[in-house]
């Protein structure tokens, strides 16, 4: 059988800086938007092909951990 013990101080820390890192993510591609959606169009040629889709790629990534996140947040304030 197992038992699980747990500080409600810690889980409210833990939810707070979960939620000071989410907003923290948040402004950080909300500042890097601007930037990028102003770039040319990819050229027609193979390697603008190919870093183009390599850059579709990276940004999935880092746009699925949110609602994870916000899931993570909820249950810890939740408890």
């Amino acid at each position: 059988m197992s038992f699980v013990i747990a500080a409600p101080e810690a889980l409210i820390t833990a939810a707070s800086e979960v939620a000071a890192i989410g907003s923290a993510i948040s402004a950080a591609n909300a500042a890097a938007a601007v930037p990028t959606t102003r770039l040319l169009a990819a050229g027609a040629d193979k390697v603008s092909t190919a870093i183009s889709a390599l850059l579709v790629c990276m940004r999935t990534p880092i746009r699925r951990p949110a609602p994870k996140r916000r899931r993570f947040m909820t249950g810890l304030s939740a408890s």
